[in-house]
Order: C-alpha cells, then structure tokens, then sequence
C-alpha cells in the first residue's frame, strides 16, 4: 500500500497465486478502468513486485501485458522500508536533540522553525505574520524515541 496506494491491495489479492494474467482480466476482477490498473500494475512493477511479459492479439494487433505477483519481494521491501524509517527517524532525533528549545512556532500553528529560520524571518510567521512562540520540543523528542522503539521491537 505505500509503495503503489490503496488502490493496489485488490489486485495484489487477485494476483496472488496466479500467474500470467492478462491485465484485462485484472481490471474486470478488480473492477477498475483498463488505465488505472496499468498504473497500479506498473507501479508494482517499478519495486519488483511484479512482472510481466506482452503478447500481440492476433485478432486485433494489439500488445495485451501477462502480470505475475513476485510475492518473494515483499518481505524484502518490508525490511528496506523499515531500514529506511529508521534512518530517518535517528537522523531526526539527532537533529531536534541537538537543537533542544531552538524551535519556534506559529500560534495558529502555521509553522515550526529552527532559530536560523525565524532570524530570517524576524521571528515572524511566514504564513500569517503572528509572532513566533519558543516550542519545547521535548515531546517531539519522546515522541520520536517511542517510534524508533517500536520499528526496533518490531523486527
């Protein structure tokens, strides 16, 4: 689902199990235009979750794809994925523990800025103009800890 949208998870369940099957037939059992699915199947196809071969129509001259599921790629993307939750998460809590109360935020909540941000704004909301409030960051911070804690159990 975050790699192609929601709207994959009914082909993905169509095509579990099944191989070569003409997108046609994938956007009749899914119940989808013919564009949309290619969309979706070709997303699938970019993160090698899927893959296909075309065949010519000998009645009407057109290219017809045959889709397969490569199931043995999610548990792959999964483990990428959360690699890569992880690295950000980390390179962000670096980033608001090293500037611990140097965030400043609109009173409409508009925006948060670093300090270098809201001297070139003059502490000043970009967006409305209201004067910046210092944010305490500390909930940020444990808020962070706790999603960096689960991805790590999680594994």
């Amino acid at each position: 689902m975050e790699l192609a949208g929601e709207d994959a998870i009914p082909i993905v369940n169509y095509l579990q199990g099944k191989k070569n099957i003409s997108e046609f037939k994938i956007a009749e059992a899914t119940k989808k235009e013919i564009h949309e699915t290619r969309n979706i199947l070709y997303k699938l196809f970019n993160h090698n979750l899927a893959t296909y071969y075309r065949k010519k129509d000998r009645e009407k001259g057109w290219y017809i794809s045959y889709w397969t599921f490569n199931k043995n790629r999610v548990k792959e993307l999964i483990v990428s994925m959360k690699t890569q939750k992880l690295e950000k998460l980390k390179e962000r809590l670096r980033h608001e523990e090293e500037n611990q109360n140097s965030f400043y935020m609109c009173k409409n909540l508009c925006t948060r800025l670093d300090f270098d941000s809201s001297v070139n704004f003059n502490f000043r909301c970009p967006e409305c103009g209201t004067l910046l409030d210092q944010h305490d960051n500390s909930r940020t911070i444990t808020s962070i800890r706790e999603r960096i804690r689960e991805l790590e159990t999680d594994a």
